[in-house]
């Protein structure tokens, strides 16, 4: 169940959920604020987006399962009412009805971003790993991940002694749930970024489990905190909410587009004549309104790249322009080798745009906010722009003669 706890209509909406036995009240200091209450006192953070937890059946029951299995039954079976009796279920269809609950619930928000608690991160994880590899859309651009055993935790190893408890089993180290949801999720090219908080003093999530494994470098915050403490920070000082809250300003700033929404537009077509990818266009005869497209999409995609900053976002944007890359070798190599009829560098320009507005959707499809297909046309152009790459549109690759275009371009700018 989703309970709204600040709604408001905003675009985006943070929503927390709970680990092993806990609820909303886990997220709840010694003074009695929520953990989102803390984050609010930032005006900013409260003019953008909406709050709501996540809450579902855990409680560490059936202890010595095999005692009296039978009188249970019976005492269940002649006491059944209308009401349902709720029981714990693993992990995988707690998973399930995360997934039903953000599609229906919270289905009309532009952007969720996920602060999951201990077990809470493998549900949501999970999640997201059933959705992405089907290609289900999803509105779900970041998780922070708080004590999240992503390879298990020691104590549920000695607890499932007690215990007949799924939750248990899933959370032990090596389980077939945990090695098996790290190796799908590592298969994901499009997940959303995940921030690792673990806690310093924590005794039942270790560093290593709370780090999990990836093959992109890790956004990782060390918190001066146990396994509880660290989702019921005293004040709005603590790492917890300050590094949230960074990290929610940093999204903000990331999903804004200009002008309201307006893509950027040329103020001149003298705007970017100098620049080497328009130069390396002119060279190969391209048409001048394929060049003005160009310098538009390469304006948009100059803009979207500077509100990627951190080392995460970099990664991801590295992987997309090395497949964009990848595009336009496939083309240029059919272009340069091919017989009559053979295409103009202005065909192989609108060939190249076309496959990428085609794979937007599949092979260079991107987590990351905001990057459409204009933005990934304009990266294309980007890495055009780089005299030590290897985007050319013609067959002649020469500098000498770039640079000779660029002084006709500035004498002829140049006030007599």
């Amino acid at each position: 169940m989703i309970t709204f706890l600040h709604k408001h209509g905003r675009p985006n909406l943070v929503l927390f959920v709970h680990g092993f036995t806990g609820g909303i009240e886990t997220w709840r200091n010694s003074s009695g604020k929520l953990f989102h209450e803390l984050l609010t006192e930032d005006p900013a953070l409260l003019d953008n987006y909406d709050f709501a937890y996540f809450e579902y059946y855990t409680k560490f029951t059936n202890l010595f399962p095999a005692a009296n299995t039978w009188v249970s039954r019976l005492k269940m079976l002649v006491g059944r009412s209308h009401r349902k009796v709720e029981k714990n279920v693993g992990i995988s269809e707690i998973s399930e009805m995360f997934r039903s609950q953000l599609r229906f619930q919270v289905g009309s928000y532009a952007n969720v971003v996920l602060i999951a608690h201990s077990m809470g991160g493998l549900v949501v994880k999970n999640a997201l790993a059933q959705d992405l590899s089907r290609h289900a859309p999803t509105q779900v651009r970041m998780m922070l991940s708080l004590a999240v055993p992503h390879l298990g935790a020691n104590l549920a190893t000695f607890a499932k002694l007690l215990s007949s408890n799924e939750h248990l089993a899933d959370l032990a180290p090596l389980s077939d749930f945990c090695s098996g949801l790290n190796d799908r999720w590592l298969k994901l090219a499009n997940r959303p970024p995940i921030k690792y908080f673990y806690g310093t003093y924590d005794d039942v999530v270790t560093k290593a489990s709370a780090t999990g494994t990836d093959n992109i470098e890790q956004d990782i915050i060390a918190c001066d905190d146990d396994h509880l403490s660290i989702v019921k920070p005293l004040d709005s000082s603590s790492i917890a909410i300050t590094a949230t809250r960074a990290f929610l300003a940093d999204f903000l700033h990331a999903t804004k587009i200009p002008d309201g929404g307006k893509l950027l537009k040329l103020k001149s077509d003298a705007e970017l004549a100098d620049e080497y990818f328009v130069l390396k266009l002119m060279l190969a005869d391209v048409h001048v309104s394929t060049i003005r497209h160009c310098k538009e999409n390469f304006l948009n995609a100059e803009y979207t790249r500077k509100l990627f900053s951190s080392r995460t976002d970099q990664e991801k944007l590295a992987q997309l322009y090395e497949r964009i890359r990848t595009l336009y070798h496939d083309s240029f190599d059919k272009f340069i080798n091919s017989k009559s009829p053979k295409k103009t560098p202005g065909e192989l320009v609108a060939e190249i745009h076309e496959k990428i507005v085609h794979q937007d959707d599949g092979y260079l499809k991107s987590a990351l906010p905001v990057i459409h297909a204009l933005h990934k046309k304009g990266m294309l152009h980007q890495l055009a722009n780089d005299l030590e790459g290897d985007v050319w549109w013609s067959e002649e690759k020469s500098v000498e003669a770039l640079d000779k275009l660029k002084n006709l371009i500035e004498d002829s700018s140049t006030p007599a």
